[in-house]
């Protein structure tokens, strides 16, 4: 049966909700997984002042911050991929870190 979102999230639910952002679930795909009402969560989702767009955004961030911090370690002793990796990576959030302050 659909549920409407509930606040405060769980703490349980919060974390599911970074994994499955990190994952790349969409937004109808988490509504489900979770049997969230999918209007009144991607509303929420839409709403940057969320907690529901709050947990999306950072379960992409934490994903994305580990993934470079192991490849920052790799490229550090030596990795030549890595490095390569590491500048398209630092040269992609500076890009979009410029955009966003424009």
């Amino acid at each position: 049966m659909i549920q409407p979102v509930t606040y405060p999230l769980k703490v349980e639910t919060a974390l599911e909700l970074q994994r499955l952002s990190a994952l790349g679930y969409s937004v109808r795909d988490m509504a489900m997984y979770f049997d969230f009402d999918y209007g009144q969560f991607k509303a929420e989702a839409d709403n940057p002042d969320s907690e529901i767009a709050y947990n999306i955004k950072r379960g992409k961030l934490i994903q994305k911050a580990n993934v470079d911090m192991r490849t920052a370690e790799s490229a550090e002793n030596g990795n030549i991929t890595a490095v390569q990796q590491l500048a398209k990576s630092m040269r992609e959030k500076n890009y979009n870190d410029l955009l966003n302050s424009l």
